[in-house]
């Protein structure tokens, strides 16, 4: 076999070993690492306000998505937050919270038109979570939207 030849068999062989064990063959990830990083330490934010909410059926419980309007764009994953660890309300409603991850302050994101900051929550619940629940009620930062059962 030729040196060259093998070279480059063994250079194809160690680059996914390479990448599996987190080192990069196309440069430096302190970069990627401190941008997850920053990432992680922005919070979740309440949603500016929510619009409609829909309950869909199953095979293995319910689908909630709740439809909503941030407070400026940028805001993205947004997630349905249990209030309560999943406790009935006194009114027998199941509570949550439409939060999102706010942009990094140092964009300075535009407020927007509200076609460009609507945003949707999905969660999945099973049976069990809505056991003698009334209804769903999600809360935003101005209003709050409910479904009765």
């Amino acid at each position: 076999m030729q040196p060259r030849r093998r070279a480059l068999i063994a250079a194809f062989a160690a680059s996914p070993m390479a990448l599996l064990g987190g080192c990069s063959l196309f440069g430096d990830d302190e970069e990627e690492v401190a941008e997850a990083q920053a990432v992680l330490e922005r919070r979740r934010e309440p949603v500016e306000n929510v619009g409609r909410v829909e309950v869909g059926r199953t095979r293995n419980g319910f689908a909630v998505s709740a439809y909503g309007v941030a407070p400026t764009t940028g805001f993205s994953q947004p997630i349905l937050s249990l209030r309560r660890d999943g406790s009935l309300a006194l009114d027998g409603f199941l509570e949550f919270d439409f939060l999102a991850l706010a942009p990094d302050p140092g964009l300075a994101m535009p407020r927007g038109q509200i076609a460009a900051r609507r945003i949707r929550a999905d969660r999945v619940l099973k049976p069990d979570e809505l056991q003698g629940a009334r209804g769903l009620r999600i809360f935003a930062l101005r209003n709050a939207s409910s479904f009765e059962f």
